[in-house]
């Protein structure tokens, strides 16, 4: 029970991450608010294949 909640809360984390780079926050912003590095938030979204992907129509709607 407590191995799926953790990775729920880790599932919310990277759907959280994930819209703030698509609203335009830079990883790098998200890393500092997070104390973290700025390549674990490339990691764990890749952000740029998710703007490539936005500036050509293929994910927004």
């Amino acid at each position: 029970m407590e191995k799926e909640l953790i990775r729920l809360l880790e599932d919310i984390k990277k759907l959280t991450i994930l819209d703030l780079i698509e609203r335009g926050v830079q990883a790098n912003m998200i890393a500092d608010i997070l104390g973290v590095d700025k390549g674990t938030i490339s990691r764990l979204v890749p952000a740029r294949k998710i703007k490539s992907q936005n500036q050509y129509g293929n994910r927004k709607r």
